[in-house]
């Protein structure tokens, strides 16, 4: 094992050769008589501890630890005075940052432990600066967005692919984490997770880049503590998703519409072809049983027929509606509703419907959306909600298009929606997120169910 490298100046040749013969085998010691000779030693020796006399002349002990450590930090340094001077040892712990001090003479015993302590505290210091220096590195070429914050959610420090994301320096130091999501509400989230949990990996929300842009993110985050384990800060590492949201976005918009148009291909075979041709035979038997009015037996036998063939015809007729409406491609959806509406209509059932008479044009994809979510939701009222009337309100206010659905059944607590959500749920919010849309669901035991759903109008 290496010797720790002992730096002793003192003005007094005498007390360095009392050191040297009682040291040398122990540690690999160098000497001064002066400052300048400490200087000089200290440029071309990795010293580990550094110990000075307090009365020497020109610079005192103190003085000297104060003006190494610019230069020279690293070395431990031991302050040695024959004085019992309170106001020089505060001196030096407050301006010479000084270990321990020791009181001439010394007992070499006593003097060989605290050199002994001074280097353990220099070995961990040393590899604290290496991790400290290998994290900084990390954290500055990270591809990743980082970000530190303290405890009351301020950012004190970042990298440069997080100014980058956000575009201004200035703009992140000291703001706090709260001012640069889009909802204020995650950042309490996120701290609250860190405290309970200590880690997040993939928490998702949207933050604010460049000249505002919304971006879509993933924060894994942790919580930086002290040797006590305190927390004394946190840091969070931020995943740019946006780019990819949206070709998730585009991928799911693109499959439903394939849907919907396999859907219509469907709708106009079975309306067009078997609709017709069953029509024909419908029309073929009235007019055979009209020639064989002597045949009583035929007679009663056929005149069942056009009975079952109209029957068939509605129920062709109605499952060509639930596929995709005609009257939805051809008049689009306000037509389509309506027709639903006189559709449902019964003694049991019924539908109110308003819409803005200002309704904008729109995307024939948000049109079967929209109509496909107000069908699940009137047939979520009819199966699970033991509803009798479901209230429908479509409207625009120029940034969105609002639709408002609201049923007068049984209603359900909102916590235990992961069971609601086998009702249909997951189908509409899958349409809602493939046009970045949002809604909100508020349900009353024994008094109903409301989705507010709004779409922005920019992505139409």
């Amino acid at each position: 094992m290496e010797k720790i490298k002992v730096l002793y100046i003192d003005d007094e040749v005498s007390n360095l050769n009392a050191f040297k013969a009682s040291f040398r085998r122990q540690f690999e010691i160098y000497t001064a008589t002066s400052a300048n000779e400490g200087y000089d030693i200290l440029k071309t020796k990795p010293i580990e501890v550094v110990i000075a006399d307090q009365r020497m002349p020109g610079k005192t002990g103190v003085d000297f630890f104060e003006s190494i450590l610019d230069l020279h930090p690293n070395p431990i340094r031991i302050l040695l005075t024959a004085y019992s001077d309170i106001n020089a040892v505060i001196d030096a712990i407050n301006r010479g940052r000084v270990y321990r001090y020791v009181a001439k003479p010394w007992n070499d015993y006593d003097l060989k432990l605290t050199i002994e302590n001074a280097y353990h505290l220099y070995y961990l210091e040393e590899q604290n600066n290496k991790l400290n220096l290998k994290y900084r590195k990390v954290f500055a070429d990270s591809s990743d967005p980082i970000l530190l914050f303290d405890l009351k959610g301020r950012i004190i420090d970042f990298n440069k692919a997080a100014v980058n994301l956000f575009d201004n320096s200035r703009a992140l130091n000291l703001v706090a984490l709260s001012s640069i999501l889009k909802d204020k509400n995650d950042a309490i989230q996120i701290i609250k997770k860190l405290n309970s949990k200590g880690i997040i990996n993939g928490y998702e929300c949207q933050m604010y880049g460049k000249n505002n842009e919304i971006r879509n993110c993933l924060i894994s985050a942790n919580k930086i503590t002290n040797n006590f384990g305190e927390i004394i800060s946190y840091q969070a590492i931020i995943k740019d998703i946006t780019e990819r949201s949206k070709m998730n976005q585009l991928l799911l918009k693109k499959t439903i519409e394939t849907q919907e148009q396999e859907r219509e291909r469907i709708s106009r075979d079975l309306h067009d072809g078997v609709g017709q041709s069953l029509a024909a035979i419908k029309l073929q038997i009235e007019s055979l049983k009209a020639n064989h009015n002597q045949n009583n037996g035929i007679e009663n036998e056929l005149a069942t027929i056009p009975e079952i063939l109209q029957e068939a015809i509605q129920d062709l007729r109605r499952i060509c509606f639930n596929t995709l409406p005609l009257v939805l491609q051809e008049y689009g959806l306000i037509k389509a509703i309506e027709e639903l509406q006189s559709n449902v209509f019964s003694l049991d059932f019924m539908i109110v419907f308003k819409a803005d008479n200002a309704f904008p044009a729109i995307t024939k994809s948000l049109e079967i959306s929209i109509f496909r979510i107000i069908q699940e939701f009137i047939n979520n009222s009819i199966k699970h909600s033991e509803a009798t009337e479901v209230r429908i309100e479509l409207e625009n206010n120029n940034e969105s298009i609002t639709l408002n659905l609201k049923d007068n059944g049984i209603g359900f607590n909102i916590n235990d929606m992961e069971l609601f959500k086998g009702h249909g749920l997951n189908n509409i919010q899958t349409r809602i997120d493939s046009f970045k849309g949002n809604i909100k669901i508020n349900s009353i035991k024994n008094e109903g169910t409301e989705f507010d759903i709004a779409f922005p109008i920019h992505l139409n």
